[in-house]
């Protein structure tokens, strides 16, 4: 029987492959769904969904892994439906571009993966991972390095930083985004305040 540290390291490789396997099917290039590996992936989130890791650092990478999982299948499923209703890239492609879009507050853990609303980050650990991700596919597109900085010390220092921004600024939520400028991928993160948005001013 395979250890905890085995079975989330493989957890983490097949998490890995099943995302490779999906942009493929996704995009046309394999006709068949990968869920020989998914279903590899659900064994082993179902495996310790109830059964406490004692270690705690082993236990938040399963947990991030577990979030990573759960906000891929959220995008590929988005995905899946567009292209079965014609609704996909290469359908929007031929369509004339909307006109811009009304300003508003961003959604809390909604739309855009590399835009983040934190007002708890230390209890938004689903969102964090999400944010990781986009941070991390981002820099992959730019052809950046991805960098040694694990996705748990990338989410304990933004959520370090949060509180940060929180405590100095005195405010009650802080945004962040991923923005590429010069080619490089960095985070920008600004004290966010409702009452600047009504009143018709930036965040």
């Amino acid at each position: 029987m395979a250890s905890p540290e085995q079975d989330i390291a493989q957890l983490e490789t097949l998490l890995r492959q099943l995302e490779q396997e999906y942009d493929k099917f996704l995009s046309g290039q394999e006709r068949c769904e990968p869920v020989k590996t998914e279903n590899k992936v659900v064994a082993l989130v179902r495996a310790y969904a109830s059964r406490p890791i004692q270690n705690s650092t082993l236990g938040f990478k399963y947990n991030s892994l577990v979030a990573r999982y759960n906000a891929f299948k959220t995008v590929w499923s988005r995905r899946q439906r567009e292209r079965e209703e014609g609704r996909g890239p290469q359908q929007r492609a031929a369509r004339p571009p909307a006109g811009p879009r009304p300003a508003g507050p961003p959604a809390r853990g909604h739309g855009n993966a590399g835009e983040y609303l934190a007002s708890d980050p230390r209890h938004e650990q689903r969102h964090l991972a999400q944010f990781y991700e986009a941070y991390r596919r981002q820099r992959e597109q730019g052809g950046e390095a991805a960098g040694k900085l694990s996705p748990e010390s990338f989410q304990k220092a933004l959520a370090d930083r949060i509180e940060q921004i929180k405590r100095e600024q005195r405010c009650g939520a802080v945004l962040v985004r991923v923005v590429t400028e010069n080619g490089r991928t960095r985070i920008v993160a600004k004290p966010f305040r409702r009452e600047a948005v009504k009143d018709g001013g930036s965040p």
